[in-house]
């Protein structure tokens, strides 16, 4: 019997604690829950009110705004796709096939987290070193280290 019917036959209706999310069988559900929660998010913020890219990115022209407007609304969209595709790969019972999501997702956001890290100390005024600039940092590295992790240490399930 697993830990999530044994708590549901006891008390019906609760939620689980917070520790039933980080038991060994639950941690890539959480992981691509809050992964996937996070995309529509930002996804769906990122494309109704594109100008958030201003907090990441240093524009200068009306122009500069202009491209950063459509390329923030191109992301953004690809970034709620993401929120859907990871919401329903939750669901898939095959562990090679997670294991395959999980890899695209920690060399993903390896080459992600390495590229901004590069434009940051470059220095050159392009990515914002302020604090969302630093957040959005930290954030790739959190997700690389959460899929590395899991990608290298978790057995498939």
């Amino acid at each position: 019997m697993s830990y999530n019917s044994n708590y549901n036959s006891t008390y019906r209706g609760a939620s689980p604690p917070l520790s039933y999310y980080f038991l060994p069988r639950q941690r890539l559900n959480t992981l691509l829950a809050v992964h996937s929660i996070s995309s529509f998010l930002i996804g769906t913020i990122g494309y109704i009110h594109p100008s958030t890219a201003m907090l990441f990115f240093s524009m200068e022209s009306a122009r500069e705004f202009g491209v950063a407007r459509v390329l923030s609304r191109l992301y953004c969209s690809l970034i709620f796709a993401q929120g859907i595709m990871i919401w329903r790969a939750r669901k898939i019972n095959d562990g090679e096939i997670k294991r395959v999501f999980i890899l695209a997702y920690f060399l993903c956001f390896l080459f992600s987290t390495v590229a901004l890290i590069v434009e940051h100390l470059s220095n050159e005024g392009i990515v914002d070193g302020k604090f969302f600039g630093v957040a959005k940092i930290m954030a790739m590295m959190g997700l690389t280290a959460g899929y590395g992790w899991v990608s290298f240490f978790l057995p498939a399930t």
